[in-house]
């Protein structure tokens, strides 16, 4: 399965609403014009000082109605990750984030210490 990363794209989640999440990750066969109107594999949001937990659990909420089925946060100022399980967020503790069945392996360690070094 081919995969495409878009930062900052428009995310139709419902008929009214719109999303920006900071990075989205879509199939490749999944074509959209200006937004997306279909679930993405992936939605990823990054706290910024402004944001609370608060916010992101109704914000992931909302991604997971919308039939989105990894979401993650993550906040590089306590350099936590956080994956929604449908229900919270919860931290994640195994130290990667996955999408499974798919290649897809984010390693938090390596991640920040990138975010670090920019």
């Amino acid at each position: 399965m081919g995969v495409e990363v878009f930062p900052e794209l428009r995310t139709q989640t419902l008929t009214t609403r719109f999303r920006v999440p900071d990075v989205l990750v879509v199939r490749s066969a999944d074509s959209f014009k200006r937004y997306i109107t279909r679930p993405p594999l992936v939605a990823i949001e990054i706290l910024s000082p402004e944001d609370t937990l608060k916010a992101m659990q109704t914000k992931s909420a909302e991604y997971y109605r919308f039939g989105v089925e990894n979401i993650w946060v993550i906040n590089p100022e306590t350099c936590i990750a956080y994956r929604y399980n449908g229900i919270v967020l919860e931290e994640v503790e195994t130290g990667e984030l996955t999408v499974p069945e798919t290649p897809i392996r984010v390693v938090l360690s390596e991640m920040f210490a990138e975010l670090d070094r920019a």
